[in-house]
């Protein structure tokens, strides 16, 4: 019998940890999906549902473009669950709309779309048409990203060193195959302890053999000095080019624009939030991070102690050099005029 090598042991223990990170790091917001359900006198989610809900709303597994992925197999999986499975999966889109797509609603947004109109069609046709509405949406998600990544690594292929803050798998798919052609490219991971996006980094950028520096986000000046620009993912996008992205984001652009390293934020411009047009530009939600930091401590009284602070936060256009997207590099003011043409006047979400 042959033995794991011993390289798929380490990719697998370190998997096993980000997990356990992630786990530490989130709130346990699902939950209060089974009590909504419950008070209306309705049976819990299933088991697949939760998963799906940790995965989301909990942030199981990080990134905006691979919620939306998720979602879509949530509404698949509650669609042909039985016969209220078209209210379950409404339900549970609301639900996410307003906990994880609350500062992202590209995630809402997009489930939102796949229900409309869905619970007016015959019962035997649901299954097929929201198959196909989200095939369609895959085909294009996928044409887009592809663009994308085309138009960060024909920029970025003389940088000789890039930090990847936060996992975003838009800006892992940039930085590796950016690598492709450049061996010797420096990727700079500072870890977070917000959401442990550093550690998920790891478990695609080792496996592929670049070249990391792994460091405590206290030391990201340290880091900004060996390279030439940060990447960041985007939660959301709004109309005057700013964008909200997980909290240390708008630290490293004040660093980094002093020390003349570029800023850059990689979206699909479906992440636009159109009600921004019409002043619609909340401030980022507040949570606790008792778990992240209570964890370990025998202090007493230390069950007293706040520890809320934004999950996320605003990355101004002025500190932005650019937004990475399927239209190629756009400066943060283009993005008011791309986004009007994009969808119309944006008005309305």
């Amino acid at each position: 019998m042959s033995m794991p090598s011993s390289r798929g042991t380490r990719t697998d223990d370190r998997t096993r940890i980000s997990v356990r990170l992630r786990e530490t790091c989130m709130p346990e917001r699902r939950f209060d999906h089974v009590r909504e359900l419950e008070a209306l006198g309705l049976a819990p989610p299933d088991d697949q549902t939760m998963h799906f809900l940790w995965q989301i709303v909990d942030e199981g597994v990080l990134g905006a473009s691979r919620h939306v992925e998720l979602g879509n197999q949530l509404i698949l999986h509650l669609i042909g669950s039985g016969s209220d499975g078209v209210d379950r999966a409404r339900r549970a889109a609301a639900f996410i709309a307003r906990t994880r797509g609350q500062d992202t609603p590209v995630i809402g947004n997009s489930l939102d779309l796949l229900l409309a109109g869905i619970e007016s069609l015959p019962v035997d046709e649901q299954g097929a048409t929201l198959r196909a509405r989200i095939e369609d949406w895959s085909k294009g998600a996928a044409a887009r990203k592809s663009a994308l990544v085309d138009a960060g690594v024909r920029h970025l292929s003389q940088a000789r060193g890039i930090m990847a803050f936060d996992y975003s798998s838009t800006v892992a798919a940039i930085v590796l195959e950016l690598a492709k052609t450049r061996p010797d490219l420096l990727v700079v991971v500072p870890e977070s302890r917000a959401i442990a996006g550093g550690a998920r980094y790891l478990e695609e950028f080792v496996p592929a053999q670049l070249n990391v520096r792994f460091i405590p986000d206290a030391a990201i000046e340290h880091g900004l000095a060996m390279c030439d620009a940060a990447l960041f993912g985007v939660e959301t996008l709004r109309a005057d080019g700013s964008f909200l992205n997980t909290i240390g984001s708008r630290m490293i652009a004040r660093l980094a624009v002093p020390m003349g390293v570029e800023i850059y934020g990689a979206t699909d411009l479906m992440k636009l939030d159109r009600r921004s047009y019409g002043g619609h530009r909340p401030e980022p939600a507040i949570r606790g991070y008792d778990k992240v930091l209570k964890a370990g401590l025998e202090i007493s009284g230390i069950e007293h102690v706040d520890t809320s602070a934004p999950e996320l936060e605003v990355v101004p256009p002025n500190l932005t050099t650019g937004l990475i997207t399927e239209y190629g590099i756009v400066p943060p003011a283009a993005i008011w005029a791309l986004g009007r043409e994009k969808f119309g006047l944006g008005e309305r979400p």
